[in-house]
């Protein structure tokens, strides 16, 4: 039985993006009824939550020094708030392909003040294990973000803090001129459905491009104690007991929930091309990101109903962008759709 009838906010999904919305909005002392609905090909529920400010490609920030900064510290709070442990802090060490790669990190970090982030070079082997012939880089601050259990806490949570309705989201039962949801009314309603925001008829127009990814768990019962995540092709995040997670592949065509002949070789040969020693695979999982073609997310109210919002496209590195981008929604007010440069 739920509380109440009348809400200030419907949050339609409990994904990353629903779930930092939902939080902050309690914060700010709303009523909230979250809509949603466990669906196995959901990004939330397979992500790898890896923190990365620097886009190894380019060795360049990722996004603005603040959207890190603010992450960080909202997930501790946020820690402290459910008394879970879900963030993760550990170096992330980039294994260097070949000395262009090399050359090109070394000058960012004397020319172009990416010290911020590259705390430092390895001038040997970083492990044994694996193939960093051409040596390696310490990022930080990096880690990761335990995704399940931060939506698995957040959920208790929201369970005796706001009202949650366990159902997929049925436009048919929605009512635009009253913001009404069968028998529950509120002053607005945002949808944080992830992917399946191309489905929606609010805001099918805008330019969501759904990537589907994939990633596997791996077992290296040989490996030495590793407590640093490893990137070079895919990443390497260890979970303890000789676990970790490898990712990830982007695929915009295939978007059904299915594991690919294809994404596994992709993984399975980026492996092979870290590792010098034999491993198990214990799990494969595959998930829908909801990215954005020109990677600005979207974020807003519709032009045509300003109690109509949508809070999505935070994309591959949603952990990242998601506090503060859910802080900047619930305090400042759009007339539209606005989007953010990272």
């Amino acid at each position: 039985m739920l509380k109440n009838k009348k809400y200030d906010f419907i949050i339609v999904g409990q994904g990353l993006a629903g779930t930092l919305l939902a939080h902050d909005l309690l914060d700010s002392k709303k009523r909230i009824l979250i809509i949603d609905k466990h669906l196995k090909a959901s990004a939330s529920k397979v992500a790898g939550g890896l923190m990365n400010p620097i886009s190894v490609r380019r060795c360049i920030p990722a996004f603005p020094e603040y959207y890190v900064e603010t992450a960080f510290k909202r997930y501790r709070e946020l820690e402290e708030k459910l008394n879970a442990n879900f963030l993760h802090t550990k170096p992330l060490v980039k294994l260097f392909r070949n000395e262009e790669i090399k050359d090109l990190w070394h000058d960012k970090y004397n020319n172009h003040n990416m010290d911020i982030y590259i705390k430092g070079f390895n001038k040997t082997n970083t492990f044994s294990s694996f193939k960093d012939t051409f040596t390696s880089a310490n990022v930080e601050p990096a880690g990761n973000l335990d995704v399940i259990r931060f939506l698995i806490t957040s959920k208790t949570y929201f369970s005796n803090k706001c009202d949650f309705l366990e159902e997929e989201f049925d436009f048919d039962f929605f009512n635009e001129n009253k913001i009404s949801y069968k028998a529950y009314n509120s002053e607005k309603i945002v949808f944080c459905e992830g992917y399946r925001l191309i489905n929606n008829p609010f805001f099918n127009y805008l330019p969501l491009a759904p990537t589907k990814g994939e990633v596997i768990t791996i077992k290296i019962p040989s490996l030495e104690y590793c407590d640093q995540i490893i990137s070079k092709g895919v990443y390497l995040i260890p979970l303890g007991n000789h676990l970790y997670t490898v990712g990830a592949t982007y695929n915009r065509e295939d978007l059904t929930d299915e594991i690919t002949d294809d994404g596994q070789r992709f993984l399975i040969e980026r492996l092979e091309g870290i590792l010098n020693v034999d491993y198990e695979i214990i799990d494969r999982r595959a998930g829908i990101r909801p990215t954005v073609r020109d990677y600005k997310p979207l974020i807003g109210w519709h032009k045509d109903n300003s109690r109509i919002g949508v809070f999505n496209g935070l994309g591959a590195r949603g952990v990242l962008v998601g506090p503060y981008l859910s802080n900047a929604f619930v305090n400042s007010s759009y007339e539209t759709i606005s989007r953010f440069d990272k």
